[in-house]
């Protein structure tokens, strides 16, 4: 922090970095499913925020593709939770083990229906400002 900055102005540096909503590293499993019905597939979770996430998988999911996200991690007191996303593929890149998969969630995640991941990323941003 500079001189004369204050702590607010700081964080307010942080949360507005490139992107309006900051990602949260969260590694954990995940399962992505077709809405058309496909097969689903193993994947893990690398990084979430309220409008989308990062996640490596085994399978190619085209771009646009409805999906289903269903995550799998640890709260803070280390008690398994589980949310499950509806959301669009927004990108997908080759990575040395499958895929680097992007995902837009169709609804903002908020404390009524995401209580748990909403929760984490409200937990996680607040301690790195």
């Amino acid at each position: 922090m500079k001189r004369g900055e204050s702590k607010q102005a700081v964080a307010a540096a942080v949360v507005s970095e490139r992107r309006k909503f900051v990602r949260a590293t969260l590694v954990g499993s995940a399962l992505i499913a077709p809405k058309s019905g496909g097969r689903a597939s193993t994947a893990v979770l690398d990084n979430v925020n309220k409008i989308g996430a990062g996640l490596h998988t085994k399978d190619r999911f085209p771009i646009n593709e409805r999906v289903t996200v269903s995550l799998a991690f640890l709260d803070s007191d280390g008690a398994d939770q589980q949310e499950k996303l509806e959301g669009t593929v927004a990108w997908v890149k080759d990575w040395e083990k499958g895929f680097l998969t992007g995902v837009v969630w169709d609804d903002l995640v908020t404390r009524e229906k995401n209580r748990w991941l909403f929760y984490y990323l409200e937990e996680t941003i607040r301690s790195s400002v």
